[in-house]
């Protein structure tokens, strides 16, 4: 399905956008695929090619190469109105992945914003085409300016029911990596979605 205006929402933050990955694959089956194969050295582990990923890696390599700036456009398409989502693991060392949505806010989603003085910049926004929502970047340095982002971080648990890896070459190594992304995706809009609604006063 191709992602246009209509795939946006409130609560839908990103879109696996898999008729352009078919339409612009250099190799006939997945421009992502061919990303991934750049990249075979990232997607198993160490100095043993055939030996898979745990699954929080996989998603976490597959996630990156999925996105800008490595894909640009990506596999996965974000909103417009976002600064990046991200995936990292937790510093206690529990190997927990942890996903992270930059959300970019304006003065009025701000409840001090009555205090803040009216000379001062916010972010300037321009429409996205193929999206309802602003895209949001810095103003000109002419006057101060206070520049909100805040980031919605989720843990991921046993309820994103990503899949485990089972190839680490080829078709398969490309079709592993789709499903993660797409339960990533799922996951990111089901649990990140409502909050990014609730910041911007959306439904």
């Amino acid at each position: 399905m191709p992602v246009t205006s209509e795939s946006w929402s409130p609560t839908t933050l990103a879109a696996v956008n898999h008729e352009r990955d078919r339409r612009n694959a250099s190799d006939g089956h997945s421009r992502y695929g061919a990303y991934l194969n750049q990249r075979l050295s990232w997607l198993h582990e160490y100095d043993e090619p055939e030996r898979p990923l745990p699954t929080a890696e996989f998603a976490a390599a597959a996630w990156k190469v999925a996105t800008s700036p490595i894909m640009s456009p990506g596999y996965v398409e974000m909103r417009s109105d976002l600064h990046g989502i991200t995936l990292a693991f937790a510093e206690e060392g529990d190997g927990r992945l942890l996903v992270d949505v930059h959300v970019p806010l304006h003065h009025r989603d701000l409840q001090v914003r009555r205090d803040i003085p009216r000379t001062w910049q916010d972010w300037d926004t321009e429409r996205h085409y193929l999206s309802p929502h602003e895209t949001l970047f810095e103003p000109g340095s002419k006057h101060p300016a206070l520049l909100t982002t805040t980031v919605v971080r989720l843990s991921v648990d046993a309820s994103w029911s990503l899949p485990a890896q089972q190839h680490t070459r080829g078709h398969g190594l490309v079709d592993d990596a789709k499903r993660t992304v797409s339960a990533l995706t799922s996951g990111i809009n089901q649990h990140a979605g409502p909050i990014v609604a609730a910041l911007r006063c959306e439904r």
